[in-house]
């Protein structure tokens, strides 16, 4: 047990060296080709950049705010589909980075952004294996790219999206999902309402509780979560203990040691 514990966490920490190690100079001219509402408190940008066009879909991007000031942000474009890189932006507290796409950015603005970042990604190659996506909120930004570029390489196996919020308010994108889903009989959409109930059209509760009750996880699968950072502990706590292999999960944060070492104790 120990060496299996052992080599989970190197693994985690050089990934995450390797992360750190990468260039954070290298600087890209984009070009605000779009600014649209999502809902009440998201917005998708969607920039030109003849400099990036290659990158996975569920990567980020470094974007230079100011001198001062850079963010991170998770692709929702899939490459060979979109023809912008588009980012899903909600709107922070007052003094928040994410207020300056929201209250400064227009259309026309040039900003600078690093090259496409992080392991997340789809990777074509193994078509007969399950997908589970499980995102909150603007989470759901690398999903809606991941989705789409899996069935667009001809993905076979079932992929399940549950995107979870608050209230149904805040939900976006649903009648593109759903179509997405009405074309492909292999995807699955799931949209999750917590804050309230009997949602026409929703399940009610926590996304991952639903995703983790609905979905026989086994080491088959290829697992990822996005999103509010509890969820997405929890949800590596929940696919470790179901015998997905580490390896096949991914998410925008690493796990705390307390968790891995807690499932795999389990």
């Amino acid at each position: 047990m120990f060496s299996t514990q052992r080599a989970l966490l190197i693994r985690l920490t050089g990934l995450i060296k390797m992360e750190a190690s990468q260039s954070r100079h290298d600087r890209f001219e984009a070009i605000v080709h779009r600014i649209e509402n999502l809902n009440s408190d998201t917005v998708a940008v969607r920039l030109g950049c003849a400099d990036i066009t290659q990158y996975q879909a569920g990567q980020y991007l470094q974007i230079f705010i100011d001198a001062q000031t850079t963010r991170y942000y998770s692709l929702a474009s899939a490459p060979g589909i979109d023809a912008d890189l588009q980012l899903h932006v909600r709107r922070g507290s007052a003094g928040s980075a994410s207020r300056w796409f929201h209250e400064v950015l227009a259309i026309g603005d040039t900003v600078h952004i690093g090259a496409p970042r992080g392991k997340c990604g789809y990777q074509p190659g193994q078509p007969d294996q399950p997908l589970l996506l499980v995102c909150t909120g603007s989470g759901l930004a690398p999903y809606y790219g991941i989705a789409r570029a899996a069935l667009q390489h001809g993905h076979r196996a079932p992929i399940h999206l549950y995107h979870g919020v608050r209230y149904s308010e805040n939900l976006y994108l649903v009648e593109q999902l759903r179509a997405l889903a009405r074309l492909h009989s292999n995807f699955h959409y799931v949209p999750c309402v917590s804050g309230e109930e009997r949602i026409e059209g929703c399940h009610a509760g926590r996304a991952l509780d639903v995703a983790l009750r609905a979905t026989p996880l086994s080491s088959a699968w290829r697992v990822y979560f996005s999103g509010h950072p509890d969820m997405v502990e929890d949800g590596w706590k929940g696919a470790l203990q179901a015998g997905v292999p580490s390896q096949a999960i991914f998410s925008d944060q690493a796990p705390s040691s307390a968790i891995l070492l807690s499932a795999l104790a389990a």
